[in-house]
């Protein structure tokens, strides 16, 4: 296996800073610690800012080379997509961070959205991946909805319509992924 690129070592250092800085601001919430919370949020705000930078040139040249083998252009969909899925429930969550509960949940679909690549490495991905990533995802997008019938016995709207997005967006991607409009686009995209 040929050795990783700086860049590539970049990419995963900051995507899996995100997983942490998401498990520790949650943490931070639930130990009662909102200022501190808040603060770090900033941090993230960056943070957030900066993957949606810099992975769509990172899936581009990953498509250039013809990765994945067989499918870089589909690929290149499906994490263009995360990624514009991603800053926008970032967005929505950093928008609404006065309102904690509405926070909350947009911060967790973002987390959520940004599931779908790491999935796909899984050995059982590789071979089937639309089932496999549909199947985890809907694992998690039930639990959210799941903890908010048992917390508050109604779905809270976001985690409901939020969840419907992200899961209608996983088959609705793999669909356009195979058309000649996208092949056409996505080969003048990586030129």
């Amino acid at each position: 296996m040929p050795a990783l690129s700086p860049r590539v070592v970049a990419h995963g250092l900051l995507f899996s800073s995100w997983v942490i800085l998401f498990l520790v601001q949650a943490t931070l919430v639930a130990a009662g610690q909102s200022k501190l919370h808040r603060r770090l949020g900033v941090a993230a705000a960056g943070l957030a800012a900066i993957m949606v930078v810099t992975a769509p040139p990172m899936a581009v040249a990953l498509a250039r080379r013809g990765l994945p083998p067989g499918q870089p252009l589909e690929f290149l969909l499906v994490i263009l997509t995360d990624v514009l899925l991603f800053g926008v429930l970032v967005g929505a969550g950093l928008y609404y961070r006065g309102r904690r509960e509405t926070h909350k949940r947009f911060m967790v679909l973002a987390m959520v959205s940004m599931l779908p690549p790491g999935i796909s490495r899984w050995p059982i991905a590789v071979t089937h991946p639309a089932p496999v990533i549909m199947g985890v995802m809907l694992v998690f997008l039930a639990a959210a909805s799941i903890a908010d019938l048992l917390a508050r016995r109604r779905l809270n709207r976001v985690s409901l319509w939020g969840g419907v997005a992200v899961l209608v967006s996983l088959p609705l991607r793999f669909a356009v992924a195979q058309t000649a409009v996208w092949h056409s686009f996505a080969s003048w995209l990586i030129r």
